[in-house]
């Protein structure tokens, strides 16, 4: 007789408990003594935000406006308003949930001015809820990132003499965070609106076919107008997702915005500045590869990334960092990183810029050609390195980290030594 194989059954037990009570904070009314145009006395036809305030020793003086979507008939205010709102306030930033009018009882222009009366009263309430008025973004996903958008694309006039102080405010975000939504930017929309355009960062998946291709317009036209912008598209993932907390994909999503939100300088109320420089490895030029720069007292202050490939500038080794990519001034840790020991750009080798230029104006000959494979024949293009190398202290056998102090108009020179 055969015997039934053997099965395994698992048996999964959730267990309840009782959670200390949670309460969020009261919604604040954007107009206590009413919004323009409404249409009834339920909360529904009152806007409001919620605010989350971190701990006073994680502030970091940020602001957000949460914005969850839900198509203009709903907000789906927990996975893309509290859970978002409490992910910010946990990274030191003050974020206000919205509560806007939605559809059928209003229209666009009901939902947009409610967002735009929010950041007026954020700004209003700068110094009460100790935070910065020029560092006021919002985030926005789905038909929430639309209604961030259009606000933005609209801001309301700040007349000086208005008669509530509110409107005497920008209702224009310091930056936006637009979560698989945006909005259609007129075709005829002035190219100088979008060049000033506040710095921007778009997240979506492909696979939610619905929004992509709005974000990729709305990318493609920010980018042809020289607006900061920055995307992540991810392959895989559902509309509606979120932060997408937990999914070891997705979930990479606010590591991404976080190093956004810190390189753009919106986590530390210190001004960004250029820097310039050079970098020495054993008393030569780095001919190829970067300085890491980690802010050591101010750790919402941006980092730095250099690279060194020997291009766009006057003397081996040198760097000049703008100031939207700058650093803020106070100690940071040096870390330099070698990719090759051998490395000249195209762009330095004379021979090399003058058969490029002939190759792109078409007046490349047979000689040219001839002369520059024999050129090629003798170049050394063999690996020069075995390993990425690391130095992150001025010479091997100091103690501590290497340190620069870094001032604003101050070169600094980074030098380090391999032995």
């Amino acid at each position: 007789m055969k015997l039934a194989q053997p099965f395994l059954a698992l048996v999964f037990t959730v267990c309840s408990f009782s959670a200390v009570a949670q309460k969020l904070a009261d919604p604040i009314l954007l107009w206590p003594a009413g919004a323009p145009g409404a249409t009834g006395v339920s909360d529904e036809d009152k806007p409001a935000v919620i605010p989350f305030i971190p701990e006073a020793s994680k502030r970091n003086g940020a602001a957000v406006l949460v914005v969850p979507g839900g198509g203009f008939t709903i907000r789906a205010v927990d996975h893309e308003g509290v859970l978002v709102a409490q992910w910010l306030k946990a990274h030191g930033i003050t974020a206000f949930l919205l509560r806007y009018r939605l559809r059928p009882l209003y229209n666009r222009n009901d939902w947009v001015a409610d967002g735009q009366r929010a950041m007026q009263y954020i700004r209003a309430h700068a110094a009460a809820y100790h935070i910065s008025a020029d560092r006021v973004g919002a985030v926005g996903f789905s038909a929430g990132s639309t209604l961030i958008a259009d606000m933005t694309l609209s801001p309301v006039p700040v007349p000086p003499n208005a008669i509530d102080p509110l409107n005497r405010l920008s209702s224009k975000p310091d930056f936006l965070i637009l979560g698989y939504g945006s909005t259609r930017i007129p075709a005829n929309a002035d190219t100088a609106v979008l060049a000033a355009w506040p710095p921007t960062l778009l997240y979506g998946t492909v696979e939610d076919r619905g929004s992509q291709t709005g974000m990729l317009d709305m990318y493609t036209r920010l980018y042809r107008a020289g607006a900061p912008v920055e995307a992540h598209f991810f392959r895989n993932g559902i509309h509606g997702t979120g932060f997408a907390l937990g999914d070891p994909v997705l979930g990479q999503w606010t590591t991404l915005l976080h190093n956004w939100l810190a390189a753009d300088g919106f986590l530390t109320a210190k001004p960004q500045v250029p820097l310039a420089g050079v970098v020495k490895l054993d008393a030569a030029p780095l001919l190829d590869g970067m300085v890491i720069l980690t802010p050591v007292a101010n750790k919402n202050a941006p980092p730095v990334i250099v690279y060194i490939r020997n291009t766009g500038t006057d003397e081996l080794g040198k760097f000049l960092v703008p100031k939207s990519q700058g650093p803020v001034e106070g100690r940071y840790k040096v870390e330099v990183r070698q990719d090759a020991t051998r490395w000249t750009s195209n762009s330095r080798e004379p021979f090399m810029i003058a058969m490029t230029e002939k190759q792109s104006k078409g007046t490349l000959t047979a000689a040219d050609r001839s002369a520059w494979g024999e050129y090629l024949r003798k170049r050394d293009l063999s690996p020069s390195i075995y390993n990425q190398r690391i130095y992150s202290r001025k010479h091997p056998n100091d103690q501590g980290d290497y340190m620069i102090d870094i001032k604003a108009g101050k070169e600094v020179v980074i030098e380090v030594f391999s032995k």
